[in-house]
């Protein structure tokens, strides 16, 4: 669900344009545990009154006709349950700039379709022209259930921080630009 600052209801995606615009993308299964935590953290952000310039996103699945429609964004920052072998709850990023000899084949992820083969197809048929920052926990538990595990529940201000700094980070580098 895509839902931009000042709007009871969100726009259908085929009518908000994100040209220039960063997208923050939560990715998750809401009902099984851990996987959650994506759409929990972007639920957080949204209420934080980023400004227009920043939309949300909500998904249980990626795909390239989706990655087609945020590919003119300034910069896609995806909140997300990532596999990284670290301690449950560990943040770690991942920093994916549009190339046609993508070196992403190694990200982890929990979803049917990795995430790596996405990006890989999305840089090779041109559909990504944005960098892409993959902000992800290492889950704990990823059974069937609604709530987050207590390592988990941790992680989302940690990856909230992340998801802040990534915004600024380009709202910064576009206001120093000549």
């Amino acid at each position: 669900m895509v839902v931009a600052e000042g709007q009871d209801q969100a726009p259908e995606s085929w009518e908000t344009s994100f040209d220039g615009k960063v997208v923050v993308i939560g990715l998750g299964n809401p009902y099984m545990r851990d996987d959650g935590i994506g759409l929990k953290a972007v639920a957080r952000l949204r209420t934080m009154g980023l400004g227009a310039g920043v939309f949300f996103y909500e998904t249980q699945n990626l795909d390239l006709p989706l990655l087609w429609q945020f590919g003119r964004a300034r910069k896609i920052v995806v909140l997300d349950a990532l596999r990284s072998e670290q301690p449950p709850g560990t943040i770690t990023v991942y920093t994916i700039a549009p190339s046609k000899n993508s070196t992403v084949s190694q990200l982890p992820t929990l979803h049917a379709v990795q995430l790596h083969d996405l990006f890989d197809m999305a840089a090779d048929g041109g559909l990504l022209s944005c960098p892409v920052v993959i902000v992800g926990a290492e889950p704990k538990d990823c059974s069937v259930g609604e709530d987050l595990t207590e390592e988990l529940e941790a992680a989302i201000q940690p990856m909230i921080m992340e998801a802040l700094r990534q915004i600024n980070m380009d709202v910064i580098s576009e206001s120093a630009a000549p």
